[in-house]
């Protein structure tokens, strides 16, 4: 049965056909939790979900007990937000509350030293239609991450476009056209 769900005659036309439907003519501001503000496709995370938040940092706290807490290692903690943080509420969309997060998160493991990014991204840091950081635009947070630990970040960075062109988790769900996003990979000693 799942089978024959993929493999319907024109299943991707159908469901475009669908969803321009619901986003242009009806006017519906997102499609399958999907919308698109600015030309960036980004999902609807409403409202904050205490409970995950609780278990992550059990999560974190029980892994900082068992490994961490007696090696006098320094722990630093930072949050990347999606880009829903920084396109949804512009444009009209609901948002969890960020803040309560991170207050939440700071609150519950003080052992960790908050290094705050958010300055540092904006939506365009992130694929127009996936859920991921275009990693040439990482440099910045990268940079502020080595500075709040005290190291020297890489000097030597190269970036090499990829030839395919790249359609992201987004772009599958939000069944819309959308032009694909071009792939960088940044290469260095390290890596």
């Amino acid at each position: 049965e799942d089978y024959t769900l993929d493999q319907f005659p024109l299943r991707d036309r159908f469901r475009q056909i669908k969803s321009l439907f619901h986003y242009y003519a009806m006017r519906r501001g997102d499609n399958n939790d999907i919308y698109i503000a600015d030309g960036y496709a980004a999902k609807v995370e409403y409202p904050l979900n205490p409970e995950s938040v609780a278990h992550a940092t059990k999560r974190f706290g029980d892994f900082y007990e068992k490994f961490l807490k007696d090696t006098g290692s320094k722990v630093y903690m930072a949050v990347v937000p999606d880009k829903g943080y920084y396109l949804a509420q512009p444009n009209g969309y609901l948002a969890m509350d960020y803040q309560a997060m991170f207050d939440s998160l700071k609150q519950q493991l003080p052992w960790a030293t908050h290094v705050d990014i958010t300055d540092c991204l904006s939506f365009e840091d992130y694929y127009r239609t996936d859920t991921h950081w275009r990693q040439e635009n990482l440099i910045r947070a990268a940079k502020t991450l080595c500075d709040a630990m005290g190291i020297s970040a890489p000097e030597q960075i190269r970036s090499t476009v990829l030839e395919r062109p790249f359609y992201g988790v987004y772009y599958g769900q939000a069944a819309l056209p959308m032009k694909p996003d071009v792939l960088a990979v940044l290469e260095m000693e390290y890596l």
